[in-house]
């Protein structure tokens, strides 16, 4: 339903939500069309940053994917430490000065 390209299209898939449950297709609704479902998109969006964010982690955790959901969870979170402990690393030797709104979001 987020990828449909047509309003045809999104119109069949919401149909469908709303047979299962209609409280989804309620909270969808109250959400806003236009944040997550590609049609209603104020701008042109091509997800392929969403796209390759998500496959980078299914990559990275296919070995993971085998174990009880509390190793996999714990899996998850060491992960994510590591590449935020390696990025804060490759961050902390950047002389780049940054402006006045991103340096008081970091602050």
């Amino acid at each position: 339903m987020a990828k449909a390209y047509t309003q045809d299209e999104f119109d069949s898939l919401i149909k469908k939500v709303e047979k299962v449950d209609i409280r989804v297709k309620e909270y969808l609704e109250l959400a806003g069309h236009e944040k997550w479902a590609r049609v209603y998109a104020p701008v042109n969006r091509g997800w392929t940053m969403t796209s390759n964010i998500a496959e980078s982690i299914n990559f990275a955790l296919v070995s993971a994917r085998e174990l009880p959901i509390y190793d996999f969870l714990e899996e998850v979170r060491k992960m994510f430490g590591r590449w935020n402990c390696n990025n804060r690393k490759k961050a902390s030797h950047m002389y780049t000065t940054l402006g006045k709104k991103y340096r008081r979001s970091l602050l």
